[in-house]
């Protein structure tokens, strides 16, 4: 894996779908699943935060043009 720091949404997210699949198969030993769980608890709080991220940069925009409706995920 590269550094967190380095890698975009998309690879994160593509590095969490593995983390979830392997689990999901049920073979992993207790310690390794729940490694992988640690590390995908890592990787969600750094999607969340480049999502977070990429919100404020959209509504930066909005706002510059004039748009002063909030922009709100999921709806």
């Amino acid at each position: 894996m590269m550094s967190e720091k380095t890698q975009t949404f998309e690879q994160h997210m593509a590095d969490l779908e593995k983390l979830v699949t392997r689990m999901e198969q049920g073979d992993v030993p207790l310690d390794e699943a729940l490694k992988a769980f640690e590390q995908g608890m890592k990787l969600v709080a750094v999607c969340k935060e480049q999502l977070a991220q990429a919100e404020m940069k959209v509504e930066k925009v909005m706002n510059a043009q004039g748009d002063t409706v909030p922009f709100n995920v999921g709806e």
